[in-house]
């Protein structure tokens, strides 16, 4: 058609003749009707990614020389391109000759699954059974296949709280596997921790593999990471040339055994890196999509993250975590991008695994932050301690006797050095002023409102400190193009090209921060309404955070995701709070007479909790809230009286870092030394839970992360106390935000957002001590309002239904001292 050949000559003029990649969409009569623009390349090639376009779309790309023979590498993505239902097609620069490599498979009407054939997959029979060698009956398992099943047939979004035991990863991997097989169609799964992505790549998905693989298919999947997790080889060619001028010395090994390591890495990924490298050493060899050349770069063929990305657009399952996930939205909302591949490839199904997160996940990705180190480590990237990207570029530019060299090599010694340390003075002196602020008595955290404009803070100093920190990054910003459109006039090297890049890329970094310190400290008017707020974090709150993060992501979230997706299933061992869905389906937009929502399923644990745990709840613990100092007590006096029972193998979870320092002094000073106590902080998260199993009869103190995402099976966890109801601090920024918002509706927040949260919180936790049929232990409450105030029942309705004791502290105990020694596990006194 005229438009379409119209668009496609303009556009390759307007790429001065470069190659440049096109998604087309053709008619029945085979004319390209439409056409949109997936890369530009160079004159002799352009990027052609698998998932630029959509089954029944055409992939063409020009060839500058007018030659439309097509290459070699032309007929291996026309392949690949093929058995992913898109055709392929070259034209030359005016879009007058088009060649077809491959046409457009024709469109087969998608086949549907019949869900009893997805249940025999799982079934005695089955070959997933078969592969396993044995087979365990889970009747919810094979209600939750059938649900996705029909999910994928029929379209819709789907809400499963799986319990503890379902088995809920086969649950939704059999019924997708097999779509993928019948309809050559990939879907996402997305998790929030690392060990379930770590279960499902490394275990699960592969024994699938082996169990479903036929003669005419093999189930492939990927795992995909964010950017600066993967190794970039042109950075660490760039650090291992320039250890001298870039790092200190004792960073500089760091680099030579990273060098090594990438010799035989997997998948050149930070999880692979057998050691942890310091973080001045990860920014210098870390990906980042701002300074990566694509095809330019001379180790594309070989690069960790493209190679990972072409195995993600060709596979049946792609294995992501929610920030990803939420960074793939955020980059699509922002370039309206809803057809070709983003961060992650183009996709219609997706599976959202521990799904009660993703209200807080996506409000980080779609909200801002800015922080003191961030800002440090930005501008230490230019210079620290005559380390830097400017000493190193310095010495590349002395190498050199043209003019040009020679007047960028002044330009960065006379002006931008000494810009780097005004915007060093400006920023710190801002930085401190936040700090001073919030080291007042009873700050920590500052929420800002619409007061906060007229908080004397301005007149302290704020605005004249605000506005020099953004004049010295601009400045910044003017003197690297500066030096870079000079050295652009010359011949270059690829390591001063890289330089250049790397500055480049830090500006870019600076006018984001910039964006951030407006967001957070003087947003323009009108806009969605967001939540701000000051915090100290780091060590012993050493360094200052501003942020600003949407209020309601409702609508966000029903318009980026769940109005566009054909099947979206929500999972998770904790999604119903007290039975209910109502609480999760407000956050994230899915409530409403017009909510998308086909399925709402609470598929029961096929543990036998009633035989296999003890719940105890003693109503004479002194009340949190009124006697802070007796409750401590009582709880230290516990945990020992339970480890003299249970023999240790014991977690201790608190709602707060305070509470737990508090427990873990009086612990040390009176705990019988036969129990290791290890406490969170004190050593990385995986080497504290690795310790514990090994042990056998540790203690562990744990707050937030240890409530959920911890899985110790067996003997090693046989006894857990909770020693705190799990509610949201009603200060806190965001959760005051959310409450307002809540009373301005009518609503009440106490029980609209408060309980529900707790609810699901202590069922997470509640969650960490039986994980098999085999587990037996005891689960203490230790906070008696759940007994004395009306909202308790609410609380423990929603919990698994264990055998449960409630009286005097003496008595649970008794019970506790029953328990064990009925079932074999207590100590030898």
């Amino acid at each position: 058609m005229p438009a379409a050949r119209d668009a496609l000559a303009r556009e390759i003029a307007a790429a001065r003749g470069r190659e440049v990649c096109f998604v087309a969409t053709v008619d029945a009569g085979g004319r390209l009707v439409a056409v949109r623009v997936a890369a530009r390349g160079t004159p002799d090639m352009v990027l052609a990614l698998p998932g630029f376009a959509a089954r029944g779309e055409m992939l063409v790309h020009n060839h500058p020389t007018g030659n439309l023979e097509p290459s070699a590498a032309d007929l291996s993505v026309a392949a690949r391109l093929h058995d992913g239902g898109v055709g392929f097609a070259i034209i030359n620069n005016a879009a007058t000759e088009l060649y077809v490599v491959v046409e457009i498979p024709k469109a087969t009407p998608e086949v549907r699954l019949d869900p009893f054939e997805v249940i025999a997959t799982l079934g005695e029979d089955g070959p997933v059974a078969r592969e396993l060698g044995v087979y365990e009956d889970r009747p919810s398992q094979r209600d939750m296949a059938a649900y996705i099943t029909d999910a994928y047939n029929d379209g819709g979004i789907v809400l499963m709280e799986a319990g503890t035991g379902v088995g809920k990863s086969f649950a939704y991997l059999v019924p997708l596997l097999r779509w993928a097989q019948a309809n050559r169609e990939r879907t996402i799964v997305s998790t929030n921790t690392i060990n379930l992505q770590e279960q499902l790549v490394g275990k699960d998905l592969p024994l699938l593999r082996r169990a479903l693989s036929t003669a005419d298919y093999t189930p492939t999947f990927a795992l995909l990471k964010g950017w600066r997790n993967y190794l970039c080889l042109s950075r660490l060619q760039l650090a291992g040339a320039g250890q001298q001028s870039l790092l200190e010395p004792e960073r500089q090994e760091e680099v030579v055994s990273i060098a090594e390591w990438a010799t035989r890495t997997r998948d050149g990924t930070l999880g692979d890196l057998p050691f942890t490298p310091s973080h001045e050493v990860w920014d210098e060899v870390a990906a980042e999509p701002d300074l990566c050349t694509r095809l330019k770069c001379p180790h594309f063929e070989a690069c960790f993250l493209f190679k990972a990305r072409r195995q993600a657009a060709e596979a049946d399952v792609v294995v992501v975590n929610h920030h990803l996930l939420a960074a793939d939205l955020s980059v699509r909302r922002a370039s309206e991008n809803w057809q070709d591949a983003a961060v992650l490839p183009p996709y219609q199904r997706l599976i959202l695994d521990e799904a009660h997160h993703l209200e807080d996940v996506a409000a980080n990705h779609l909200g801002v932050q800015v922080g003191s180190r961030g800002i440090r480590r930005l501008l230490g990237r230019f210079e620290r301690s005559g380390r830097g990207l400017l000493p190193a570029l310095a010495a590349e530019l002395s190498s050199s006797k043209d003019l040009l060299s020679q007047a960028s090599l002044d330009l960065l010694r006379q002006r931008l050095m000494p810009a780097v340390v005004d915007a060093r003075r400006a920023s710190e002196l801002l930085l401190t002023r936040i700090m001073t602020r919030l080291e007042e008595p009873g700050m920590g955290t500052m929420r800002l409102d619409e007061e906060f404009a007229r908080d004397p803070i301005w007149d302290d100093g704020l605005g004249r400190e605000l506005e020099a920190t953004l004049g010295a990054f601009r400045e910044l910003q003017g003197l690297v193009e500066t030096i870079a459109d000079r050295m652009s006039q010359i011949e270059s090297t690829d390591r001063r090209t890289q330089m250049l890049g790397e500055m480049r890329g830090v500006v870019r970094r600076l006018e984001s921060a910039s964006d951030g310190l407006n967001a957070t400290l003087r947003p323009p008017a009108g806009g969605p309404p967001t939540v701000r707020w000051l915090e100290r974090t780091g060590p012993r709150g050493s360094q200052v955070a501003m942020n600003a993060v949407p209020l309601d992501l409702a609508p966000v979230l029903k318009d980026l995701l769940f109005d566009r997706l054909k099947t979206v299933v929500l999972t998770s061992a904790t999604l119903a709070a007290s039975g209910d869905f109502g609480f999760l389906e407000s956050r994230i937009g899915l409530q409403g007479e017009d909510s998308p929502v086909t399925t709402r399923e609470i598929l029961p644990s096929p543990f036998d909790y009633g035989a296999q745990c003890l719940f105890g709840v003693p109503q004479d613990f002194p009340d949190p809230r009124e006697d802070e100092a007796g409750h401590d007590a009582a709880i230290a006096k516990a945990v020992q009286e339970v480890a003299w029972a249970s023999d240790g193998g014991m977690f201790v979870l608190f709602t707060s870092h305070a509470a737990l320092r508090r427990a873990a002094a009086e612990l040390r000073r009176s705990l019988d030394p036969r129990w290791p106590l290890l406490i969170q902080g004190e050593r990385p998260r995986d080497q504290l839970l690795q310790r514990f199993r090994d042990t056998g009869n540790a203690i562990l103190l744990g707050t937030d992360s240890f409530w959920e995402g911890v899985d110790v099976p067996g003997r090693a966890l046989r006894a857990l106390l909770i020693c705190k109801l799990p509610f949201k601090v009603p200060s806190e920024p965001i959760t005051a935000a959310r409450l307002e918002r809540l009373v301005e509706r009518g609503e009440d927040g106490f029980m609209g957002y408060l309980l529900p949260h707790a609810a699901l919180k202590l069922k997470q936790g509640f969650g960490r001590l039986i994980r098999s049929r085999a587990d037996v232990g005891v689960v203490l409450l230790l906070d008696s309002r759940v007994l004395t105030k009306r909202y308790g029942r609410l609380l423990l309705s929603g919990l698994p239904r264990a055998d449960r004791v409630e009286g005097p502290w003496a008595a649970v105990r008794t019970r506790c001292e029953d328990f064990f020694a009925r079932h074999s596990i207590g100590a030898e006194v």
